[in-house]
C-alpha cells in the first residue's frame, strides 16, 4: 500500500502541472478584459478554483482584472423597471436573466479573500432584487441552474440571510416543473427539448450533455455553501444523488459522454464542457461523502483518462469542446481544435476536484476493527460494533457516513442499525481474528439480503426476507375479515435474490385475471391463472406451503394462564426499523386478540444476512405485577368473553405449530419440526422449522391445545425475553432433519459465543 500511496502524491503533482499549463496557456492567449457574459464567466469560475487549490497569484489578478474591467457588474441597466430575463438576451437590460448574473459567483470569491463594498454592491442589489420578489420562474433552461443557483448560495454565505436559499429552493420547483425529466432524472436543455415533442433522429430523448453538466455541476456548488440544517438541504441531495447515478448509468466506454446523452448517434464522438463538467460533479460528491468511491471512482477514472489524454492537448489548450449552442446537432464535427472558454473553465474544475481526491488518498484516517473468534468453528455471519464508537475514534460527527474496507482496500458490507449498531459481514476461522477498516465516506450502493415490507394489496400483511427463506404476519385489514391466522408464516425460497415483491404482484395480478372469469362459471379457465400466478404454489423460487391459521406458526408467542392459551391476534401496529442490506427489523404491537383480551404485546423481530433465524424479542405491558391470569380474565370479562379461570401465574410460550404427520424432534433448548407442506400431494418437499431458546431458560413442551411445540418459560411477569424461530427448505440448503437439526445446534452455539469486536485506534493510510 505504500507503493499505492507514493504514486498518489507523484500523480497529484502531474495533474497539478497541468493545471497550471492548461490555466497559464489560457491566459496566455486571450485578455483579461473581456465581457462579464456567461462563457467568459464560466472560466472565471475555473480560475478561481484552481487558484483557491495552487494559490497562483498571477491567476488571481487575472479575475480581479476582468472584474475591474466590468465594474464588477453583469447587466448594466439601472432602472428595475426595464429589468428581463424571459428571452434569451444580451443586452443590458437581462439584469435578471442568469448568463449575466454567473460574473457574481466571481466576485463574491473575489470579495471573500479582500473585502471591498464594490466587489459585492451589483451582486447585492440585484439577487437581492430577485429573493424579495415574488416570481419563480427566471430559470428556464439548464444552464441558468449554473449560473444562477451558487450565487444564491454565495449570497446566502455573504449575508446569513435564508431568503435567498428560499428563493433558489422555489425557482428550482419551478425549473423542474418544465423541464425535468421525472422518469430518469435528467434535464431537457429547456421546454423546446422536452419528448415527446422533441426527439432525436431515432426517436430518443434527447438530453443534452453540457446541459446536465450545467446541473450536476450547479448542484455540487449549490451543496458545497448550502448548510446541512437548511430544511430543504434532504431535497436538493436527493436531486443530486439522482443526477448523478443516471449521469453515470450513459457514459461511454471511452470515459466521454456524447452531445446527446442517450442517443450517441445523435451527434458522435467526444466532447469535452459536458465530460468535464460531470467529472467535476462527481468527483465534488465522492470528496464531500455524498457518493460512493466504489461506485463512482471508476466513472470518473474513464472520465479523467479522456479530459488528460484525448482533450487535453500538448500545448496546454483543451480540445473537442462544442461550441456556443443548447443542443445536440446532427452533423457538427468537433476536433482538438474545438476550444472555448467555457471548456477550459470547465476542465480546471474537473482537476482541482480530482487533485482533492488525490490530496484525500494519500492519508485517509482509518480506524481498525477487529473481530476475534475464540470458538473452536469458522465464524460466518453478521457482527455487531457501536457506531458512535466508531465515530469517536474517528473524530469525525454524529451521523457522518461509514464504509468498511478490508486489508485490500476492496469496500465491504456494511449497515448501520436503528439502535446503533455498525454490523459487519465477517468471516473469522477457528481461533483467530479478523481485521476490516472504518473511514468516512459514502458507502456503496450496497446488494440488499434482507428486505421487508407491508403489503396493502395482501390484506396488511407485513412480510420481510433474506438470503435464506421469507416470513410474514398479518395486518389488521385481514383481522377486520374475521379470517384467524394468528401465527407468523413461512415462505419457503431456493435463491438468495428477493423475492416478495414478485410474488405479491403476481399473485396478485393473477385474481385479478381470474375473478372475472369465474363469475362467468368459467372456473376452468380461472384455475390458470391462479395456478400461474398463486404464491401457494412453486413457479421455480418457492411459495407458501406452510399452514398456519390459528397457531402459533413459525415463532409466534403467546401466554398459558389457567391451563387456557391466549395466543394474538394480527398487528395493529408495525414500524420498520431496519430495512438492509444485512438486517431486516420490525417492531409489531398487538392489542385485543380474536376474544377480546389485551395484554399490550409487544414484539421486535430482526433477521440478517445468512440467517434461518429470526431474532425475536417480546414483552407485555399489562402484565405488570399482577398474574396474567388476572389480566386475561379482566379483559376477558369487560368484553363480554368467556371467563379464564384464576391461576396462581403465568407461562411465556413460543414455539412452531404440529402441522400433519411430520418428525417432531427436540433438544434441552430447542424444538425441530419437518412439517409437511399444505399440499405434500402437489409439493412432496418438506419445509424444516425450528423454535431456539439460547438465551433464556425454557421447558420444551405443548401448548394447552397440544396444537404448538413451545418453549415455556414460568412465573412470566412481562419482562422482555429473546428467543429465535427460523426454517429452512429441502429444496435448497436443508435436505434433511440431521442436517436441520445440526444448522440449529451450531446457530445455538454461535449465539452463546459471538466474536467481540474490538475497536482499535484511529490512523491514516500515510502513517
Amino acid at each position: 500500500m505504500t507503493v499505492g500511496r507514493a504514486g498518489n502524491i507523484n500523480y497529484r503533482d502531474t495533474v497539478a502541472k497541468t493545471i497550471a499549463v492548461v490555466n497559464d496557456y489560457w491566459q496566455a492567449h486571450h485578455s483579461a478584459d473581456s465581457p462579464a457574459f456567461w462563457n467568459w464567466a464560466a472560466y472565471h469560475t475555473g480560475n478561481m478554483e484552481a487558484y483557491r487549490l495552487l494559490g497562483c497569484q498571477r491567476w488571481l489578478d487575472y479575475s480581479e482584472q476582468w472584474a475591474d474591467h466590468n465594474a464588477w457588474s453583469g447587466a448594466t441597466e439601472k432602472d428595475p423597471a426595464r429589468w428581463t430575463y424571459r428571452k434569451y438576451g444580451e443586452d443590458q437590460q437581462h439584469v435578471l436573466f442568469a448568463d449575466w448574473q454567473i460574473c457574481f459567483q466571481t466576485y463574491i470569491d473575489l470579495y471573500n479573500i479582500r473585502h471591498a463594498r464594490k466587489r459585492i454592491a451589483r451582486a447585492r442589489e440585484v439577487m437581492g432584487y430577485m429573493a424579495d420578489h415574488p416570481a419563480t420562474d427566471y430559470w428556464w433552461w439548464a444552464d441558468a441552474l449554473y449560473m444562477a443557483m451558487p450565487v444564491m448560495t454565495k449570497m446566502y454565505r455573504l449575508t446569513g440571510q435564508e431568503k435567498y436559499l428560499d428563493k433558489m429552493y422555489a425557482c428550482l420547483l419551478h425549473t423542474d416543473s418544465i423541464m425535468l425529466d421525472s422518469a430518469t432524472g435528467l434535464y431537457f436543455r429547456d421546454a423546446r427539448y422536452v419528448y415527446p415533442a422533441h426527439k432525436t433522429a431515432t426517436g430518443k430523448k434527447d438530453f443534452w450533455a453540457r446541459g446536465c453538466g450545467w446541473v450536476l455541476a450547479g448542484l455540487a456548488k449549490v451543496l458545497q455553501d448550502m448548510p446541512p440544517t437548511y430544511r430543504h438541504y434532504p431535497f436538493f441531495v436527493e436531486k443530486y444523488r439522482r443526477l448523478a447515478a443516471a449521469v453515470a448509468s450513459c457514459q461511454q466506454p471511452e470515459g466521454y459522454w456524447t452531445r446527446s446523452m442517450l442517443d450517441a448517434a445523435q451527434a458522435p464522438g467526444p466532447e469535452t464542457s459536458g465530460t468535464a463538467f460531470f467529472t467535476y460533479g462527481l468527483l465534488w460528491g465522492i470528496n464531500n461523502g455524498l457518493l460512493s468511491e466504489t461506485d463512482y471512482m471508476p466513472v470518473v477514472s474513464r472520465a479523467w483518462t479522456y479530459l488528460s489524454h484525448t482533450a487535453l492537448q500538448r500545448d496546454g489548450s483543451i480540445g473537442y469542446v462544442q461550441p456556443i449552442g443548447d443542443r445536440a446537432i446532427p452533423g457538427q464535427t468537433l476536433r482538438p481544435s474545438s476550444q472555448a472558454d467555457f471548456g477550459v473553465g470547465a476542465f480546471l474544475l474537473a482537476a482541482c476536484e480530482y487533485v482533492r481526491f488525490l490530496d484525500r488518498k494519500a492519508a485517509v484516517r482509518q480506524v481498525p476493527l477487529t473481530v476475534v473468534n475464540d470458538g473452536d468453528s469458522q465464524w460466518q455471519g453478521i457482527v455487531e460494533s457501536d457506531a458512535a464508537a466508531v465515530r469517536k475514534a474517528l473524530s469525525i460527527a454524529d451521523g457522518a457516513p461509514l464504509l468498511l474496507r478490508n486489508a485490500a482496500g476492496q469496500e465491504i458490507d456494511a449497515q448501520e442499525t436503528y439502535d446503533g449498531h455498525l454490523l459487519i459481514d465477517a468471516s473469522v476461522q477457528p481461533h483467530s481474528s479478523w481485521t476490516c477498516f472504518a473511514e468516512a465516506g459514502q458507502p456503496r450502493k450496497p446488494r440488499r439480503w434482507t428486505a421487508g415490507a407491508v403489503y396493502k394489496i395482501r390484506k396488511d400483511d407485513i412480510a420481510w426476507e433474506n438470503d435464506r427463506c421469507a416470513y410474514r404476519a398479518y395486518g389488521p385489514a385481514l383481522q377486520r375479515t374475521g379470517e384467524r391466522s394468528y401465527g407468523i408464516d413461512v415462505w419457503v425460497k431456493n435463491t438468495p435474490d428477493l423475492v416478495l415483491d414478485e410474488r405479491y404482484t403476481t399473485d396478485r395480478q393473477s385474481n385479478i385475471d381470474a375473478w372475472p372469469i369465474e363469475r362467468e362459471g368459467r372456473t376452468a379457465e380461472g384455475r390458470i391463472f391462479h395456478n400461474e400466478g398463486t404464491f401457494h404454489l412453486d413457479h421455480g423460487n418457492g411459495f407458501d406451503g406452510y399452514a398456519v391459521g390459528p397457531t402459533l406458526g413459525c415463532g409466534t408467542p403467546a401466554i398459558i394462564a389457567s391451563g387456557r392459551l391466549i395466543i394474538p391476534y394480527c398487528y395493529t401496529g408495525c414500524t420498520i426499523l431496519d430495512n438492509g442490506p444485512l438486517r431486516f427489523t420490525v417492531r409489531l404491537d398487538y392489542s385485543r386478540n380474536a376474544d377480546g383480551i389485551d395484554l399490550g404485546e409487544h414484539r421486535i423481530i430482526s433477521l440478517d444476512k445468512g440467517s434461518h433465524f429470526n431474532r425475536i424479542t417480546v414483552w407485555y405491558d399489562s402484565l405488570g405485577n399482577a398474574t396474567a391470569a388476572d389480566k386475561a380474565e379482566g379483559a376477558a370479562a369487560a368484553n363480554g368473553s368467556k371467563s379464564v379461570e384464576k391461576a396462581a401465574g403465568a407461562s411465556l410460550a413460543a414455539g412452531i405449530v404440529i402441522n400433519g404427520h411430520g418428525q417432531l424432534g427436540e433438544g434441552k433448548d430447542y424444538i425441530v419440526y419437518a412439517d409437511p407442506t399444505d399440499r405434500p400431494d402437489v409439493s412432496g418437499s418438506t419445509i424444516y422449522v425450528a423454535a431456539l431458546f439460547p438465551d433464556d431458560k425454557a421447558t420444551i413442551g405443548r401448548t394447552p391445545d397440544n396444537r404448538n411445540a413451545v418453549g415455556i418459560i414460568t412465573d412470566y411477569h412481562g419482562e422482555p425475553v429473546t428467543y429465535y424461530a427460523g426454517a429452512g427448505w429441502s429444496r435448497y440448503d436443508v435436505p434433511d432433519m440431521t442436517v436441520w437439526c445440526h444448522i440449529v445446534e451450531t446457530f445455538i452455539d454461535s449465539a452463546k459465543h459471538r466474536p467481540a469486536v474490538s475497536i482499535g485506534t484511529a490512523k491514516t493510510t500515510a502513517e
